[in-house]
């Protein structure tokens, strides 16, 4: 029993640095041939999507300016056409890099 704890704790500290790590969308990525299946295998998309419940939003975090803004609308759009409801996105200025969207799961799960 007294080596289960400092394991368990490895496990909460590996968890959390995995949470805390930025997932992003970058220019590069988004300017090749999009198609819902691919969209899903991205792997910050990917990721997103697993960690995202019931409750909490998305939110897209899109570099400053009309290319910025236009970019976010898009993966928006795609990301309801894939089946988030849009109520669930928010798109906001502010991304830390010019060359990519950031994704962050917000809020807090709703009790099940």
């Amino acid at each position: 029993m007294k080596h289960l704890l400092p394991a368990f704790c490895l496990l909460l500290a590996a968890t959390a640095a995995a949470a805390a790590e930025p997932l992003y969308v970058t220019a590069v990525e988004w300017a090749q041939p999009r198609t819902g299946a691919a969209l899903m295998q991205h792997p910050a998309l990917a990721r997103a999507m697993r960690e995202l419940q019931p409750g909490q939003s998305l939110q897209l975090l899109y570099p400053g300016g009309d290319e910025g803004s236009l970019w976010a609308s898009e993966l928006q759009a795609w990301l309801v056409a894939l089946g988030l409801s849009s109520q669930r996105i928010e798109l906001l200025p502010g991304s830390p890099r010019e060359d990519a969207i950031e994704l962050r799961v917000v809020g807090v799960p709703a009790a099940e």
